[in-house]
């Protein structure tokens, strides 16, 4: 159905350039940090942080820094097989891009930086990951797209829900406190929650912690069930169970391919 070709992660490179090129695959590119100009067509514009361009095959691309400090970007190409390319949005269909500033910028930057880490590692396995990570970040940009015809009320209510969820989500979030933020009965805030962002309360939470948890896995040197604790997990058996079902990995494993590749890199120093 959809098949990952690359991903990149552009980090602050001087005197960044893009040649004019035509997109010969499907790119999405969210924009971290940042300022730069980018041309598609005769389509000239400047991405800034939380933009997310969404390109067709078809259309020819070119960007520059110009005038900006260098930025930080991921870059994903990939391909739809010709029965999945329903799925493409509409409004690209008619000029070959779409281009907007989401909401969940923390969310696509945290999902960005798995799939990359999960690409260049190159792990066992890593295929399935990075699809299932790519499939991710696409449906949830089609569904931005798609939020256009959910009534504003409901985005309201969600992204309370949502922002309350990113600043509480190393406690023990219960369904009722999210009821009573909106005053709304438990099966309602399910069903916004879920058609606005695809899956329940629950499962955002656990999206983000364990997004938080790959992060620490690889940059720091706390214990595993000191991360499973410092993220609101009752117990570490459960954050591993969580965390293998989403990123399909136990977490010790992560960490032993990334001891593993370290190692890997002084012996070739």
């Amino acid at each position: 159905m959809l098949r990952l070709e690359n991903v990149i992660y552009d980090d602050n490179i001087p005197n960044w350039r893009r040649s004019r090129i035509k997109s010969m695959r499907y790119v999405i590119i969210f924009v971290v940090q940042g300022t730069f100009q980018f041309q598609l067509d005769d389509f000239e514009t400047e991405l800034t942080k939380g933009d997310i361009l969404y390109v067709r095959p078809g259309p020819y691309r070119s960007g520059t820094n110009g005038p900006h400090p260098p930025h930080q970007k991921y870059v994903a190409h990939f391909q739809l097989d010709p029965s999945s390319r329903l799925l493409a949005s509409p409004h690209a269909d008619e000029k070959g891009y779409e281009l907007f500033k989401t909401n969940r910028a923390e969310y696509f930057r945290q999902r960005f930086h798995v799939l990359h880490q999960a690409w260049i590692d190159k792990s066992a396995y890593h295929e399935f990951v990075c699809h299932g990570l790519i499939s991710e970040i696409y449906g949830s940009l089609l569904q931005e797209l798609e939020r256009k015809n959910i009534s504003s009320y409901k985005l309201k209510i969600a992204r309370q829900i949502e922002r309350y969820i990113q600043e509480h989500y190393k406690e023990d979030i219960k369904l009722g406190q999210l009821c009573e933020l909106v005053q709304l009965s438990p099966n309602y805030v399910i069903h916004i929650f879920k058609e606005v962002f695809n899956q329940t309360p629950l499962g955002y939470i656990h999206q983000l912690r364990i997004s938080v948890a790959h992060d620490l896995l690889l940059q720091s040197d706390m214990a595993i069930h000191e991360i499973s604790s410092y993220l609101g997990f009752c117990d570490p058996t459960y954050f591993n169970r969580v965390f293998r079902k989403i990123t399909g990995k136990p977490p010790s494993l992560l960490r032993k391919e990334k001891k593993a590749e370290a190692a890997n890199s002084s012996r070739d120093g």
